[in-house]
């Protein structure tokens, strides 16, 4: 007796057969590592990056007096609209099949946030953010037909500056 109850035929059975498998192994390691192959190439290293920073915030003012691009041929005439003031209004009578949608200017170097309020049937606000630092510079309305921007130029949510759009420009006094 070999190695316990195990019979001494068994034993060398198993060992033929485990090593007849080694040598398979063996044998195939070495035909698929013939010098008739490619080398593979060593494997590409991972290289974490660091994440990029983010874009350069720009004064209120300068985002406020920056200068509005023409509007696509075709489009309708917003006059004196900031780009901002076209992304929001964009908004206006569109339902956004959900009640908030956060940073809809991804990559630009402001922030604006539409809502859709209960029982509202289409987005009916907006929130802008001119410097992204996490405090709402401007308030958008829909309401009736009219849109109104409530400012607050002190960069401190106190909204104390009222306009509303004619259709071409805010007037003073939403």
């Amino acid at each position: 007796m070999l190695a316990g109850r195990m019979k001494l035929n068994t034993f060398i059975a198993m060992l033929a057969v485990g090593g007849g498998c080694g040598l398979a192994g063996f044998a195939f390691a070495t035909y698929t590592m013939s010098p008739d192959s490619p080398p593979q190439a060593a494997p590409t290293p991972v290289v974490l990056m660091p994440a990029p920073a983010p874009p350069p915030t720009a004064p209120i003012e300068a985002v406020l007096d920056a200068p509005v691009a023409s509007p696509p041929v075709g489009a309708p005439d917003l006059g004196g609209a900031r780009e901002i003031d076209r992304m929001v209004i964009g908004y206006v009578g569109r339902d956004i099949g959900t009640d908030k949608l956060k940073d809809v200017s991804q990559g630009k170097p402001w922030k604006v946030n539409v809502y859709q309020d209960k029982g509202s049937a289409t987005a009916n606000r907006a929130k802008v953010d001119l410097d992204r630092d996490d405090k709402w510079d401007e308030k958008f309305t829909f309401k009736g037909g009219a849109i109104t921007r409530d400012v607050a130029p002190a960069d401190d949510e106190a909204y104390t500056l009222s306009y509303r759009w004619d259709g071409k420009d805010w007037v003073s006094g939403g």
